[in-house]
């Protein structure tokens, strides 16, 4: 998950990245004082979340979100001002949330908590493996049916299917469907993010 925070003053930003990196240390943070830089650094790292501050050299803050909404409008943007007077104009944007300058780390957490799009643990870097040959889920699904001390054989049973159709999982040959998939979870003891996580 990628996470930008553009604002004009570096050591808010700096805050920000500490505090968001002691919630959710599996983002990748960056950060601009520059919001020139802002719809550049979207375009190369597509970010989930944007902190963005309104009152900036050169752009608001809000015609910026409207830029970047325009081309992602599942883009969470989360406003961060001391300004409280542009609070109505921000939600014309689906904002999902505004805080107001100083940052405390309940607000940040509510503000995480409460996105407007809510983030899935299926990154891209899951998807892409999925398909590149690495059989990430094979190999996974392998590792908990030997730490379940269960053979092909025993799990193909359990499963009613083939024999073959496991060798097939577990190799990356073949994805099981949704249902299938739940149902390996279930006779394994595992859950969807051991099983897809890397």
């Amino acid at each position: 998950m990628n996470i930008l925070i553009a604002d004009d003053h570096q050591f808010i930003i700096e805050d920000l990245i500490f505090e968001l990196g002691e919630i959710m240390p599996e983002a990748k943070c960056f950060g601009t004082t520059d919001p020139s830089e802002v719809p550049k650094l979207f375009d190369k790292y597509h970010f989930e979340i944007i902190f963005m501050d309104i009152e900036m050299p050169g752009i608001n803050g809000i015609d910026l979100a409207r830029q970047i909404l325009s081309k992602a409008p599942r883009t969470n943007i989360i406003y961060i001002t001391g300004f409280t007077q542009y609070a109505r104009e921000c939600y014309t944007t689906y904002a999902s949330a505004f805080l107001e300058k100083p940052i405390s780390t309940d607000m940040l957490k509510d503000a995480l908590d409460n996105l407007r799009f809510p983030l899935s643990e299926i990154s891209d870097d899951i998807i892409e493996d999925l398909y590149s040959g690495k059989a990430i889920i094979g190999q996974k699904i392998q590792k908990a049916r030997e730490d379940r001390g269960l053979t092909r054989q025993e799990l193909a049973t359990a499963m009613n299917v083939a024999g073959q159709t496991v060798y097939r999982w577990e190799s990356g040959d073949r994805m099981p469907d949704i249902a299938t998939f739940l149902r390996i979870m279930k006779i394994l003891g595992t859950d969807l993010r051991t099983l897809i996580s890397k």
